[in-house]
């Protein structure tokens, strides 16, 4: 019994491991552990020992008098039945008759949130049942009903963090559908603008409201809140929204991805990174290639000291000294630095541009 309950076993095996221990404590053949069910007038049998398992889920007669665990529930205080066979045959429970039950010793099982049942051990002989026997008994459901409490509690717990957890992911999408919502919007009046100017200011918001929504449709689902994502198959998951977006194919670029898995990190450092993945992606289309085709990359890769590296590269036209200061390129560092992370702009042996972002692990 104390195993299970450590073990934070399933209800019915802890009523199980009650029922062995009460009934071999007292050499009886037979216990069971009884659930007050409907408005409270009758015993279902929930564990056992001794009788089988076809017993549980059947009726142990009603919460009355003449039931000997219907009185100890009833008066809230043990009850020692001699010999059943005294009583009324017609009102003692089927199941006791059944298993040729002469003695019956019944403990209700009481605890903060109230009644929930009956632990009963039973004798197919008439049998003595002592002071010792009594006290072992009531320890045994004492700490039963304590178990039972804890389990309630612990269901209790968990049914309102699943729920809480159901209302999150719920708002989650609601805020992704309204994202794509905007850029829907965006897309629709930065066709309309006739000024370049106002097309290309709609174009770049539309730009980044696409991040927030493309990092919140790939986030849907890879972990509940304090589990860690696994990061190669986060950006491989991203990367494919960017053929469609950024019209990638229709444009003769192509995008080749290389990444390692293995490598795990929270959301928030997911969502930091995929925010300055998209910026890197976004710059490399719009300015490296000028109209042109060519090919973008993205890596991840263990470093060979500690940490890892994002690559986003290309081979279009090199970057201008001026796009340095760039705004989006300052926002990316100060997003990357908030998680310990660095943005730097590598040289490339040939025309392109190659932004390594490296973080520790």
């Amino acid at each position: 019994m104390t195993e299970a309950l450590q073990d934070n076993a399933p209800l019915a095996t802890i009523l199980d491991e009650a029922a062995k221990c009460a009934a071999l404590g007292c050499n009886a053949p037979m216990s069971k552990v009884l659930e007050v069910e409907g408005d409270g007038d009758t015993l279902v049998v929930r564990g056992q020992y001794g009788m089988g398992a076809d017993v549980i889920g059947r009726s142990a007669g009603a919460v009355q008098a003449w039931n000997p665990a219907g009185e100890a529930l009833t008066n809230a205080k043990p009850v020692v039945e001699p010999d059943v066979r005294l009583r009324p045959q017609d009102k003692v429970p089927a199941i006791l008759i059944e298993h040729q039950v002469v003695t019956s010793v019944n403990l209700p099982l009481i605890n903060r949130s109230g009644a929930y049942g009956i632990l009963e051990v039973d004798f197919r002989e008439p049998t003595h049942i002592g002071a010792l026997e009594m006290s072992f008994l009531a320890s045994v459901a004492s700490a039963l009903s304590e178990s039972i409490e804890k389990y309630r509690t612990r269901s209790m717990l968990t049914a309102d963090r699943d729920a809480k957890v159901d209302l999150l992911r719920e708002q989650q999408h609601r805020i992704r559908n309204n994202f794509q919502l905007i850029v829907a919007m965006l897309q629709r009046n930065g066709a309309l603008a006739k000024d370049p100017h106002v097309r290309d200011s709609f174009k770049q918001v539309e730009r980044r409201v696409f991040a927030m929504a493309s990092l919140y449709n790939h986030l849907l689902g890879l972990g509940d809140h304090g589990e860690l994502v696994d990061l190669g198959r986060y950006l491989a998951s991203m990367a494919d929204s960017f053929h469609d977006f950024y019209g990638l194919r229709e444009s003769g670029i192509t995008l080749e991805i290389n990444l390692v898995s293995g490598i795990s990190v929270t959301l928030d450092t997911c969502t930091a990174i995929g925010t300055v993945v998209n910026e890197l992606v976004a710059n490399a289309v719009e300015h490296a290639f000028a109209g042109t085709s060519g090919q973008l990359t993205i890596s991840l890769t263990r470093n060979p000291s500690d940490g890892y590296t994002i690559c986003v590269a290309d081979n279009g036209r090199g970057l201008l000294p001026s796009a340095l200061e760039h705004i989006g390129l300052r926002t990316s560092r100060r997003i990357l630095s908030s998680i310990g992370g660095q943005l730097h702009h590598r040289s490339q042996p040939a025309p392109g541009t190659a932004w390594d972002l490296t973080l520790p692990e």
